[in-house]
């Protein structure tokens, strides 16, 4: 869990100008691509009130693993065996993936990070994690070598969810291939000879639409985006029907708000207009479901998540339908924010104190 959410702490990254999001070695026949920007200055993750609230989730979340190491520990393991330092503002994001025919998976990350390749090599070498090959780039075996930077690592590493299980049906291990002191390229090999190809220049990447560039400007300041193209997706007739073209979502921060789109793309008005009006009534009777039984008695840790999650559709406003797009936006102060992200974690904390605890084998 902890791995998980120091992961997640660079996805809140800070931004550049939309057009500035870095998708070079990204393919541009994947279906599904993302990005993120650096968090240097951003009060979601680089103000001193967001890194008080990082160290109060870290306390908090101890209530859901009492007996893991601590959070540090892990950024430390591999600060020293790798170089890299996750707690930094500077720290990007960029992959994606797309689906074959035959339901095959295919997709790689891009970690933009400074790190330590010679520090990197000794300790893959020293923990013998199994090698494999990138074209002219060698690389090792991702997760074995995640698992050589700790127990709790290895236990996260060998619990992450895959689609299908595709950790287990793998025809070629995943590799962590080091193109240069700020590059890493997570894929099977094949992939990551793709991906390094374009990293250096031999190919087109995927850039974002001229459409989506706009809507990202329309948040202030982005930092993090997912964007998919229906083309690259396997034709079905389920997706032929729907009408449904692109899709965007979009993280952003403007003032003191955080920012949040998002946008669909249909081949018409008329395949638009069903997805506006279920969003639009889902919104509506949301307040209403949130009422609740006025009969009934509530406890004041159901009448606390009630409040927490009218705060949060106060943020979201009506669905906009212009043609055929269908667009969701929602704003909230970023103190505010976190205030709400941070009740929900002591409450999953206390009542994770208050379920019975597996006895301890003899």
């Amino acid at each position: 869990m902890r791995f998980l959410s120091c992961l997640a702490l660079i996805l809140t990254a800070d931004l550049l100008p939309a057009q500035d999001f870095d998708f070079k070695g990204v393919p541009a026949d994947y279906a599904l691509t993302f990005a993120t920007a650096s968090s240097r200055g951003l009060k979601i993750s680089d103000s001193p009130q967001a890194k008080a609230f990082k160290a109060r989730m870290e306390k908090s979340m101890a209530g859901f693993e009492p007996g893991a190491k601590d959070g540090k520990d892990m950024l430390k393991a591999l600060k020293l065996a790798t170089g890299i330092d996750l707690d930094s503002p500077d720290n990007q994001l960029a992959g994606g993936f797309t689906v074959d025919a035959g339901d095959d998976v295919r997709g790689g990350l891009i970690i933009r990070a400074r790190h330590d390749s010679k520090k990197l090599s000794a300790h893959a070498s020293a923990k013998k994690v199994s090698t494999v090959q990138a074209g002219a780039i060698k690389g090792w075996n991702a997760q074995e070598l995640l698992a050589s930077l700790g127990d709790e690592i290895a236990k996260a590493a060998n619990d992450f969810p895959t689609p299908g299980g595709m950790m287990r049906t793998l025809t070629e291990p995943i590799g962590v291939f080091d193109v240069d002191g700020n590059t890493l390229v997570i894929a099977q090999p094949k992939e990551a000879a793709r991906i390094i190809s374009l990293l250096k220049g031999q190919g087109a990447s995927y850039a974002l639409p001229a459409g989506q560039r706009s809507a990202l400007a329309a948040t202030g300041r982005p930092y993090a985006v997912v964007s998919v193209n229906a083309a690259k997706l396997p034709a079905t007739p389920e997706l032929a029907e729907s009408g449904f073209v692109a899709g965007l979502f979009v993280m952003g921060e403007k003032g003191n708000d955080q920012v949040m789109k998002v946008n669909a793309v249909f081949t018409t008005k008329e395949k638009a207009a069903p997805l506006a009006m279920q969003a639009q009534g889902m919104l509506a009777m949301a307040p209403m479901m949130l009422a609740g039984n006025p009969a009934k008695t509530e406890t004041a840790e159901e009448k606390e998540m009630k409040a927490l999650a009218r705060e949060f559709l106060a943020g979201i406003q009506p669905v906009e339908a212009s043609g055929n797009q269908v667009t969701l936006t929602a704003k909230w102060d970023t103190l505010k924010l976190l205030g709400m992200i941070e009740k929900v974690v002591a409450i999953g904390a206390a009542k994770a104190k208050e379920m019975p605890q597996p006895a301890v084998g003899k």
